[in-house]
């Protein structure tokens, strides 16, 4: 009997290949111990940027300028930011662009009514960016 188990356990080993080590389970267990705090701080630090900039509205009632609200979220209210606000035609070609410099504050959220001056009319106006003013360096 103990023979016949041998011989099929052989069969079977030159069937299908002789039983490896878990070697490939402790490497992925280290994978997954380094990869999963990784992903979690990852997904929570882009979710949560330093400086979030949503626009509210924009009005083209004038063929000279265009006005956008928008609302500015800062984890740090002390940090001064410099805007970019532009202003696009039917064509999506830019007809008018601003900085905006915007003090430190106490408040985390803001929301802010600026005008963009305009070369041509404008049917709609975004915020290209926010930057924080590095006011330590100058």
């Amino acid at each position: 009997m103990s023979q016949q188990i041998a011989s099929n356990e052989e069969f079977l080993a030159q069937r299908y290949g002789k039983k490896g080590s878990n070697t490939w389970r402790y490497i992925a267990a280290l994978l997954l111990l380094t990869a999963l705090p990784w992903l979690i701080w990852s997904a929570w630090h882009h979710s949560n940027p330093q400086i979030r900039v949503t626009l509210i509205s924009f009005q083209n009632e004038q063929d000279d300028s265009i006005d956008i609200t928008y609302l500015i979220q800062r984890r740090d209210p002390s940090l001064a930011l410099n805007c970019t606000l532009i202003a696009r035609d039917f064509d999506k070609n830019v007809v008018g662009e601003v900085e905006v410099a915007i003090p430190s504050s106490s408040q985390g959220s803001l929301s802010r009514n600026d005008t963009i001056p305009t070369r041509l009319r404008a049917v709609n106006a975004s915020v290209q960016r926010c930057d924080a003013i590095d006011l330590k360096g100058k």
